[in-house]
């Protein structure tokens, strides 16, 4: 689909620019702009799907990421309390 678009939108730019007449000429424009604006979006889409990660995590990776933070035998420190003001 993506070739697709980048081929229609560079016809339809080598239409508008052999054609003779403005309709054609604005035919060709009008569809070479929305293909290729079109192909640029895909393009992008498939670029951030390629490079992106999950947006959720397992139970079992948040409990090695706990396991990674803490050492064995060791209590989770706390802040002490604020002073009231």
């Amino acid at each position: 689909m993506i070739w697709g678009l980048a081929l229609v939108s560079l016809l339809a730019f080598l239409l508008a620019f052999a054609s003779h007449s403005p309709g054609w000429m604005g035919l060709g424009i009008l569809i070479g702009f929305v293909c290729g604006i079109g192909a640029a979006l895909v393009f992008i889409d498939r670029h951030l799907r390629a490079s992106s990660r999950p947006e959720h995590m397992s139970a079992g990776e948040i409990a090695a990421v706990r396991g990674a933070m803490r050492r064995t035998g060791e209590t989770p420190k706390q802040l002490p309390p604020s002073e009231p003001h």
